[in-house]
């Protein structure tokens, strides 16, 4: 990243500070991560940058709302260009992702129907991730308003899905919640004691690209969830495959379910 912008590779600096964004997001330094994310959001025809603007405006939106800046003008505006970006592109993901960001954005009144709206969106839409981020924040919006028995159950779901995904950062976040709302939460996945078994041979980085494949994940949602390129993806999944002696996707289900 600091090295990218000085020798004019504006792309990778631009797609670097993203991953950068977004791992400050799953970390919960979410002021940062909108100070990060606002030159690449931008306003105007000409603001941001085209690789990145409009896919990371939801990211945008919960950072500066979880920073308390979300009485921020440029929100409502970032919003309302999502909003026409949603309707026409393929990214199946974006209209759960505007009900996600309407929700943070909304009164408190109307803030409890935007996530419903954006957790029945993603029934529609393949993979598990970003369900999970819209579970994480309805259960940090609920436990925020005392609602702390209601909030436990889309924490328990969004820690579920993340825990599948290998998303560590995402899990810690999740389980900061839970305690926060009196659970007792169980150790991290990795942490637990593990029986020998094949898919322990696989890296730890090959274990997450894996469960997240097994999900139905395409190689570019992998790439987004874990902050790496498609190609690296591609690298690590042909390893795997190798690895456990298998041939396709399906055999990775399989494979999975079995152990």
């Amino acid at each position: 990243l600091a090295g990218a912008g000085p020798h004019g590779l504006t792309q990778a600096a631009t797609l670097a500070g993203w991953a950068v964004a977004r791992a400050e997001l799953a970390e919960g330094r979410c002021a940062e991560a909108a100070a990060r994310l606002a030159p690449l959001v931008g306003q105007g025809l000409r603001g941001g940058h085209f690789a990145v603007r409009m896919p990371a405006v939801p990211c945008y939106i919960e950072a500066l709302v979880l920073a308390g800046q979300g009485a921020e003008p440029h929100a409502r505006t970032a919003v309302e260009e999502f909003m026409v970006w949603a309707a026409h592109t393929a990214d199946p993901q974006a209209p759960a992702q505007l009900a996600r960001c309407q929700a943070l954005l909304a009164p408190t009144g109307q803030a409890a129907q935007w996530y419903e709206e954006a957790l029945r969106r993603h029934e529609h839409a393949p993979g598990d991730f970003e369900r999970a981020r819209t579970q994480l924040l309805h259960g940090h919006w609920l436990r925020r308003r005392r609602r702390t028995r209601e909030a436990r159950g889309p924490l328990r779901d969004a820690l579920i899905a993340f825990e599948r995904c290998g998303a560590d950062l995402w899990s810690g976040r999740v389980r900061g919640e839970l305690r926060a709302a009196g659970e007792t939460v169980p150790p991290p996945t990795g942490e637990r004691p593990r029986g020998p078994g094949p898919l322990h041979t696989l890296t730890p980085q090959q274990q997450r690209i894996a469960r997240c494949v097994a999900e139905g994940a395409t190689n570019r949602e992998v790439a987004l969830r874990l902050s790496l390129s498609p190609r690296t993806v591609d690298h690590h999944l042909r390893n795997v495959f190798a690895t456990l002696g298998i041939r396709s996707r399906t055999e990775l289900v399989r494979w999975l379910d079995r152990t």
